[in-house]
């Protein structure tokens, strides 16, 4: 992060990937979009179920704890298991198709590898000493 807060690494890192986009896309046409197209798809898919488990979780876990909640689904849990039982017979007819399959695999392969790092980073920022704020709090600091 800058100085500004600008996820500066984020930024230059999402620049170079459009620019190295464009260029595949004009060496070969018909070919990048295609490939792109179908993972947003596939990742949009995954993000559903992320939520919509997260969701019937969290739901569950407040009305067993007896949580107020201020907006309550209707529907729930039938909408949300209805919802999963969807996208799980969208997941299939994707495994099913040849043209799908190697898409999914490759976004499930990505998310894994994602999940792996953050965990990883996860794991070294618990063991990295906690330095102490001005309020002398034992609190993590950014440092630019």
């Amino acid at each position: 992060m800058s100085k500004a807060r600008v996820p500066v690494a984020a930024v230059l890192a999402s620049v170079a990937f459009g620019v190295v986009t464009v260029v595949l896309e004009l060496a070969f046409p018909e070919m990048v979009l295609p490939v792109l197209l179908n993972i947003v798809g596939s990742t949009c898919l995954l993000v559903w179920t992320s939520a919509l488990l997260a969701q019937l979780a969290l739901r569950l876990r407040a009305d067993r704890d007896g949580t107020e909640l201020p907006l309550r689904m209707p529907g729930f849990p039938g909408l949300t298991v209805f919802g999963l039982v969807i996208l799980a017979a969208i997941f299939t007819v994707g495994f099913i198709g040849e043209d799908s399959r190697p898409q999914l695999l490759s976004t499930f392969a990505l998310v894994a590898l994602l999940a792996v790092g953050c965990w990883m980073n996860q794991r070294n920022k618990k063991d990295a000493p906690i330095e102490e704020s001005s309020e002398r709090a034992k609190e993590p600091v950014l440092v630019d």
